[in-house]
């Protein structure tokens, strides 16, 4: 399918998983396999996001790799410092090189109670202080049941993009989870589940950032694979995948993603 030649992000998350080796020998493995995949997608941007103690070895393995590779940061808190035993701040990852900081995942959402308000710190103060920040929203099973899930991720979009300056737009990426559809228990959207969401993020954007608004990139993660990307990447708000366990190996990831590439 021919589209507007947008800007396309694909990457993954690898959560509680990865040794620093372990990250740094995934990231080296990934430019012999994909091979000649990017080539005429000079459009194309990765990311990766690791465990924070992965953070210093990924760092200079994705300088290394000749990719246009973000590495991410799972969280981060919003203050500069303080007494916040167990948490990161932006100065923090500035000084290790991260490029881009992942708020809002839906298992810091469920397991460490991350409130829409908390975001409605945490986006501002991620993008002032200069990184890529992706947002995650996403409705739960009960709220798909109701059916109010775009109701659902547009108030989390309002709440936490409510202190965001739209100069910081050009930084802010957006991915939408559902989450009866992540995990290994997840049960796989269908391109039809995830237009009238789509739609609904967009909408939320515009109504906060006007038709600037249009421009955040939207990505859609939860049970991506090879066998149903494509069906995603068709889709007019889609600018992108945020895949799950399908790319936790250099193999899968480079296989999703030429199967998205072809499907554009």
């Amino acid at each position: 399918m021919t589209r507007a030649r947008r800007p396309f992000y694909v990457g993954t998350n690898f959560k509680m998983h990865q040794t620093p080796a372990e990250t740094a020998a995934f990231i080296t493995g990934l430019r012999p396999a994909l091979g000649d995949t990017l080539v005429g997608h000079e459009d194309v941007r990765l990311f990766v996001i690791p465990p924070f103690t992965s953070l210093p070895a990924a760092v200079p393995a994705a300088a290394d790799a000749g990719l246009p590779l973000w590495v991410g940061a799972q969280t981060m808190h919003q203050a500069t410092e303080g007494a916040y035993t167990g948490e990161i701040s932006a100065r923090m990852l500035q000084a290790v090189g991260v490029d881009l900081v992942l708020l809002g995942h839906a298992e810091r959402r469920a397991l460490f109670a991350e409130s829409d308000a908390a975001l409605s710190a945490k986006v501002p103060a991620a993008l002032g202080a200069g990184f890529q920040s992706l947002l995650c929203v996403g409705e739960t099973a009960e709220e798909k049941g109701f059916g109010v899930g775009p109701e659902t991720v547009a108030r989390q979009l309002k709440v936490a993009l409510s202190g965001v300056d739209a100069a910081h737009l050009p930084n802010l990426l957006v991915a939408y989870e559902p989450v009866w559809s992540i995990g290994a228990s997840g049960t796989p959207a269908r391109p039809d589940d995830v237009m009238g969401v789509a739609d609904a993020i967009r909408g939320a954007l515009g109504d906060r950032f006007g038709a600037a608004g249009a421009e955040v990139p939207v990505l859609y993660g939860g049970s991506v694979s090879v066998d149903n990307c494509g069906g995603f990447v068709a889709l007019q708000h889609i600018d992108g995948l945020f895949i799950g366990r399908a790319a936790w190996t250099v193999d899968g990831f480079a296989a999703v993603l030429a199967a998205a590439l072809d499907a554009r």
